[in-house]
Order: structure tokens, then sequence, then C-alpha cells
């Protein structure tokens, strides 16, 4: 194939079917038209001399030469885009950007008051997704700035080349209803034993919580279980249910929630979220100033520049 004679905004559009695999998502994605977008695939199969993306049901499935440049586009892509591309610089009171960030739900409550305190200007745009199976799918396509992730998901593998920072440490306390029967204020192995957990799908047994747990000897019977840490305080109300939350979080809805705190006697592990980007993302001046939102020390040195 001749170089000259590909149009590159085409490799773009292939890049995005490739990951969507369906021309009405693509066009979303792209800006564009449905027509348009199917109008570019067929040139796209002209210019490659192959179907690139056939029918399976209600998706597009990749042919065998579609498939050998997935990572190749990509990585001519994203080089394009960070080296030549690339604005110079960053300048958060001027310039216009949109982070997309990938979080849990404890660190998106966190989260979310660190990036948008103060005087952050108004022409930067936070966009926080849900840590779930479709978000890390996005973040291995680099479609994702930055994720903050607990510690026990970055025991994967395929973290192992991003760079990681901890952005974020608590410790786990018991919680109970303020008129709960039990009436100390230290959580034992037989009070855990004696009442129902209210668990949260991230205290599961793969985790460093759950894993703690069963070091320690607990045996928990599980009364209820949601996806939804900020459930955990409220669903307490009026309930025999035992749950584990962060201490700082606890200590915050105390009052609003009508909680009452105990203190584990049994070790467990400290509750620690890391920031993760890809290598690639390091001479983004942008990237940096995002990094820099999450790190106190950061913040600082970037407002003392500015003056």
């Amino acid at each position: 194939m001749d170089l000259r004679r590909v149009d590159l905004n085409l490799l773009v559009v292939l890049d995005v079917l490739l990951s969507e695999r369906n021309v009405t998502r693509a066009a979303r994605r792209l800006n564009m038209s449905q027509p348009a977008t199917s109008t570019a695939l067929a040139r796209l199969r002209k210019q490659f001399d192959d179907p690139l993306l056939v029918k399976s049901g209600r998706t597009l499935r990749p042919t065998a030469r579609a498939q050998a440049i997935v990572e190749p586009l990509r990585d001519v892509l994203r080089t394009l885009e960070r080296s030549v591309l690339a604005a110079p610089g960053f300048d958060p009171a001027t310039d216009t950007r949109t982070f997309t960030i990938m979080t849990g739900d404890y660190a998106e409550i966190t989260l979310l008051r660190m990036l948008v305190r103060g005087s952050t200007p108004a022409n930067i745009r936070f966009d926080l997704l849900p840590l779930n199976g479709s978000g890390l799918d996005a973040f291995r396509r680099y479609e994702i700035d930055l994720a903050v992730l607990p510690e026990y998901v970055l025991e994967s593998p395929e973290f192992e080349t991003c760079r990681k920072k901890a952005v974020l440490s608590d410790r786990f306390v018991g919680a109970v209803w303020s008129g709960h029967p039990y009436t100390g204020t230290q959580l034992t192995r037989e009070v855990l034993g004696r009442y129902p957990l209210l668990s949260y799908a991230q205290y599961s047994d793969d985790t460093n919580l759950g894993r703690a747990l069963l070091r320690a000897g607990v045996v928990a019977r599980i009364g209820a279980t949601t996806g939804n840490l900020a459930v955990l305080p409220y669903a307490l109300e009026n309930t025999r249910m035992i749950t584990f939350l962060p201490e700082r979080m606890a200590r915050h809805l105390a009052e609003a929630a009508s909680l009452r705190l105990l203190e584990p006697t049994f070790p467990l592990p400290p509750l620690r979220e890391f920031a993760v980007w890809h290598a690639e993302r390091d001479a983004d001046p942008a990237h940096a100033w995002l990094r820099a939102q999450l790190d106190p020390v950061g913040r600082r040195r970037i407002a003392a520049q500015a003056v």
C-alpha cells in the first residue's frame, strides 16, 4: 500500500470501528453520521483490499487482517497524538480540557472533592466513570486519562507496566445502627459471628479485607450485599447488621446516618487507592497537571509557580 494514497483521517475511523465493532456506536464516538461512517468503512475496505469487519449477529467481527493491525494502528495514533499533535504546554487558566477518570465509589466520593476544591478553572472538566469491566476495557484502549484503583485490583499483571502513585489511604472500622442491640464499643470475632454482615461487593474473599478476615478466623454470616459503598451507612438503620466502613467516611456520616462505630480487635489491612496511568502520558503537561491535583504538595507547587 502506498502511504501517499492513504487518507490518515480514515485510520482514526478504523481505530474506533475496531474498538466498538458497531457502526452506530462508532459514529456516535466520532461525532459523524451513520451513513458517513459506513462510507468511511467502505473506503477502508477498498484501501486495505480486505472486508476488515464482517457481520456476526448484532456486532461486527474483525477479520484476521484487522486483528493483526489493531495494536500497530493504536501505537501509531498514540505516537501522532503525543509527539506531533500535542500542544507544547498546558495552561489550566486558558486551555480547555476534559479529563476522564475511572474510579470505584469510595475513591469517587473522596476524589471529586479533591478535584473541585479551591478554584478549578471553568474550562476544565472532570468526567468520572465507574470501575467495571467496560471501564477497564476503555483504560486498556487508552481512552481514560487516569484510573484510581484499590490496591487489590493492581495485583493483575496487566498493570505491571503502568505508572502508579498512592493517593488515598484510610483504615476500616466497624459500624452499626445507633439502636443496635449490641451496645459494646469493640468489634470482635464473636460479635461478627453473632450478627449478620452488611457486605460490600469489594469486601469479598479475594480482596485485602476479605483475606484479612479469613486469616483472623472471622466467619461472618452475610445478611445483605450491595455494590454501592455509599449505601452501606444508611442501610444499617433499624437492622441488626454490622458492616465495615472507611473510618473518615464513617465519622463524617455518623450523625447523619445514625451510626455507632466499633473498633476492630483483630488486624485489618489499610485501605489504599492508587492513581494509575499509562507511561505514555508521562510527558503530557496536562496530564502532569491532573496528577498534581491529587497530590497536595503538587497542588501547592503549581500554585506557587503561578504567582
